[in-house]
């Protein structure tokens, strides 16, 4: 901290302090001689005496020039202050403003947004610095250096600010305005932070951008030509936040089967202290089809269920939107949520085995109730049967299981070999029937993703084996359940497994405890991608003890492991699992093609009908892809063929999920990001205006020095009447002798 002075002219009458040191001298009585007979004991007193005035002179004399020094000081208003050069409104400024202008900046308190009370708080601050100031403005939502505005120019810039789906961490934008005020040759540089402070608007694990710059310009610089840039944050609005959501929407299957009713499922989340009870409105299509009122307790959350009708179109993009009415909701962008699905049939699946136990899990798995309408078409037979098919009616399965099979025929595995090259699925699941040279076999290798080693009992010191991590958690088949699935497997017990060598092109999706491979990918990349999944234990279970065939407990039904991944397993085989119609703004949109379509043109349709973007087909077995889309709701997308042939598609882009939780900052998460002394943090509007008065001038010692002037007045009177007082029997032989 350094001192300053307001009027520092003022403080040149500190020098009145040497006044009562020239009246002493000057003033000073001459002691006169006087003839007295000589009395030693007189003498001594008086000695003593001398010495002892002496010191209350000199303290009575500092009390008084500490007084007149202390007087002039206050007259001259010093003040501490930090960083910032001393003076008034009229210094001209490099000013730098970062706005938040993320969707929870939409948030309303007096029918104002949020953001539109940061640009009133701006340009209060812009209407206070000189007009041969610089403004560098920047949104977090644009990325790009910051060009120097005047201060009129900067209020038009701040008018044309808008609310933004997608936006950067707020400490990342500050790397575009520090280096620029910093480098200004204005004198004073001050950087402000308008933002509701919500935590999704902030990466914390980083510190602010632009910072380390300033620091590095300090250290090379002199003292006192190194840039000196105060950062205040406002937070705009108030503390306490309320707000009702739609938090997540979502499908009850991974996909919809033609002829089968879909539950859509949605949660909604209040925040406040206060139970709420919405109405969720469901739309099907841009039509209504039902709504339904929950009840929310203060800070929980509900869940709205509504079934879509049996006989949707096959092949078609479906869209369904839930909207929240009610009572009034400050924040709105949150009170709908979007979700497309498309209608298939149901997929069919063929499944490969000796023994009919083998392949019951993998059925149950897919159809437990056969009969009924399922997504899985299941079709059972023996190797025997698969060479007397004829190759080209594989295709139509989505995928094929060849479970604890003894050998296949070279005719055998070179059909699978062929369907697989032609973007089939191939499902295999080793046990103890399985014979190493057959699976060996050059045929077989040149599908398969590994060779077979030896069958292994599992042993692990001092327990029993388990399945162990699963080693890719962004995989299809384990990313939406990963933590769950991997608490799973490490209790499932595991016997016996085949040791596996994987080929270079192959992956190692899954482990076992003792950290071999459990389940090994091979992808063949052709205009549709074929892949190969190689379970190195059964895909079935057996419920004696003493059965050889007895390696594992995964089928068993303790574990809801082995239906999910089954459910997961097919569509990913088929490729559907990947086509994701679902986004978050922000994200970048990858639309699956049919591989042997031949596309012109694809027309792309915001939601709100008014923007249009026209994009060329990608290469031969590349999805479409279309960059970070931002607005929000039901987009269309419309590809165009041969004799303007028109096939529909599209996808719905909803505000990302973090946008919903109004979470504040904490102080600490502040600090790591500016240092602790490295920012002012403002509420209100005079809150700011106390703080900027403090960075820029100073802290007032003004009140301070007035109370110690007080003290020492007070003293200076106690210590003259103390010191000059007359002893009390001095007064009365004086009383006396008028008297006489």
């Amino acid at each position: 901290m350094e001192l300053s002075l307001i009027h520092a002219g003022l403080a040149a009458g500190a020098a009145l302090a040497a006044i009562p040191v020239i009246l002493h001298l000057f003033m000073r009585q001459t002691p006169k001689h006087v003839i007295f007979p000589a009395l030693r004991l007189i003498r001594e007193r008086q000695k003593k005496s001398r010495k002892r005035m002496k010191i209350k002179n000199w303290l009575l004399l500092a009390a008084r020039m500490a007084l007149l020094a202390l007087m002039a000081l206050a007259l001259a208003r010093p003040r501490l202050h930090s960083d910032m050069p001393l003076g008034d409104e009229s210094v001209p400024t490099a000013l730098g403003l970062v706005f938040d202008t993320s969707l929870s900046m939409s948030y309303k308190e007096k029918d104002k947004t949020l953001l539109d009370l940061a640009k009133d708080r701006a340009r209060e601050i812009i209407s206070r610095i000189p007009d041969s100031s610089l403004v560098f403005a920047v949104n977090s939502a644009d990325p790009g250096a910051p060009v120097g505005l005047s201060p009129s120019a900067a209020r038009k810039w701040i008018d044309n600010l808008t609310i933004r789906p997608v936006n950067r961490a707020l400490n990342v934008a500050t790397g575009q305005v520090y280096p620029a005020v910093a480098d200004c040759d204005r004198p004073r540089r001050e950087v402000y932070i308008l933002t509701d402070l919500s935590r999704s608007s902030w990466n914390p694990d980083r510190p602010a951008e632009g910072l380390d710059r300033l620091k590095q310009g300090k250290a090379e610089a002199q003292p006192k030509t190194a840039p000196k840039v105060a950062t205040f944050v406002l937070r705009i609005g108030s503390e306490d936040r309320k707000d009702v959501s739609i938090d997540e929407l979502e499908l009850s299957s991974a996909a919809a089967t033609q002829g089968e009713p879909l539950e859509i499922r949605g949660v909604v989340r209040s925040q406040g202290a206060e139970t709420v009870s919405p109405v969720v409105e469901f739309y099907l299509d841009g039509v209504k089809k039902g709504n339904q009122q929950v009840e929310i307790p203060p800070g929980g959350q509900a869940e709205a269920r509504f079934t879509t009708p049996s006989n949707l179109k096959e092949g078609e993009v479906h869209r369904v939107e839930l909207r929240l009415t009610g009572a009034p909701d400050p924040l709105k962008f949150n009170d709908q949520r979007y979700l497309s699905f498309r209608v298939r049939s149901a997929l069919k699946v063929l499944l490969i085995a000796d023994q009919d136990v083998d392949a019951d899990f993998v059925a149950s798995a897919l159809d437990p109730s056969p009969g009924a309408l399922s997504s899985f078409e299941i079709e059972r037979i023996r190797p025997a049967e698969l060479v007397a098919r004829h190759r080209d009616t594989l295709k139509d399965f989505a995928a094929v299981f060849v479970l604890n099979v003894a050998t296949l025929s070279n005719a055998s595995w070179g059909m699978l070999n062929g369907y697989v090259h032609e973007g089939g699925g191939l499902v295999v699941g080793l046990g103890d029937r399985c014979q190493v040279d057959d699976y060996n076999g050059p045929t077989a290798q040149q599908v398969l993703p590994a060779q077979l080693d030896q069958a292994h009992a599992a042993v692990v010191p001092g327990g029993e084996m388990t399945f162990g991590k699963i080693l890719d958690l962004t995989h299809p088949l384990f990313e939406r359940f990963a933590k769950d699935l991997d608490a799973q497997f490490a209790v499932m017990p595991v016997f016996r497994y085949w040791k596996l060598k994987p080929h270079e092109a192959s992956r190692p999706l899954l482990s076992f405890a003792d950290g071999a491979p459990a389940l090994v990918e091979r992808t063949f990349r052709t205009a549709k991608p074929g892949r190969v999944l190689l379970w190195s234990t059964p895909l079935a279970r057996r419920a004696d003890l003493k059965d050889q065939a007895r390696w594992n407990e995964f089928p068993d039904g303790a574990y809801w492991a082995f239906p999910v991944l089954m459910n997961l397993t097919i569509p990913y085989m088929a490729g559907s699992a990947s086509e994701q119609l679902n986004f978050e703004a922000g994200d970048d949109v990858l639309l699956s093609l049919k591989p042997d379509a031949r596309y012109q043109n694809f027309v792309i349709t915001a939601p709100d009908e008014k923007t249009r973007d026209q994009k060329s087909p990608p290469a031969a077995g590349e999805p479409l892809k279309i960059l970070a889309p931002q607005l929000l709701g039901h987009w269309t997308v419309t590809a165009l063929g041969p004799n303007n042939e028109q096939t529909p598609m599209g996808f719905s882009l909803n505000p990302p999920r973090a946008e919903n939780l109004l979470t504040r900052l904490e102080p600490a998460d502040l600090d790591a990001m500016f240092g602790k002394d490295g920012y002012a943090l403002a509420g209100d509007a005079a809150e700011q205006e106390k703080l900027i008065d403090v960075v820029r001038v100073g802290h007032e010692i003004f009140p301070w020095l007035m109370m110690l002037i007080l003290l020492l007045v007070t003293a200076e009177n106690f210590l003259a009447n103390t010191f000059y007082k007359e002893p009390a029997a001095a007064v009365d032989a004086g009383k006396a002798k008028q008297a006489a």
